[in-house]
C-alpha cells in the first residue's frame, strides 16, 4: 500500500520536518496557552467551533473548514466553544 489513513486523536504522522497531530474534545476544554518557536503552524478546524487566541489579543472564531496560519513563535491558545476536533501541522523552520 502507498497511502496510510489515520482518524485517531493524537499523532498521525511524523517526519524529519513535520509532525501532523488531532485533537479533540468537548465544548469547554481549553488549549492552555503555549507556543512551537521551532515551526510554521498550520491549525484546521474539521468538527465544532474553536476560539483561537494568538498572543492573548488576536482571536480568530474558526468553523469546519477554516485554516488558520502562523508563526509559531506567537502563542496560542484555545477553547472549544462546541465540541470539536482540529487538525495542528507542525512545519519544522529551516
Amino acid at each position: 500500500m502507498n497511502g496510510t489513513v489515520k482518524q485517531e486523536l493524537g499523532v498521525l504522522f511524523e517526519g524529519p520536518n513535520y509532525v501532523v497531530v488531532k485533537k479533540g474534545g468537548v465544548a469547554g476544554d481549553q488549549v492552555e496557552k503555549h507556543n512551537h518557536p521551532e515551526a510554521n503552524v498550520i491549525f484546521t478546524v474539521v468538527k465544532g467551533k474553536v476560539q483561537v487566541f494568538l498572543n492573548e489579543t488576536e482571536e480568530h472564531l474558526l468553523t469546519p473548514g477554516q485554516v488558520l496560519q502562523f508563526n509559531g513563535d506567537n502563542y496560542i491558545q484555545a477553547t472549544l466553544m462546541e465540541d470539536s476536533e482540529f487538525i495542528v501541522n507542525l512545519i519544522r523552520k529551516p
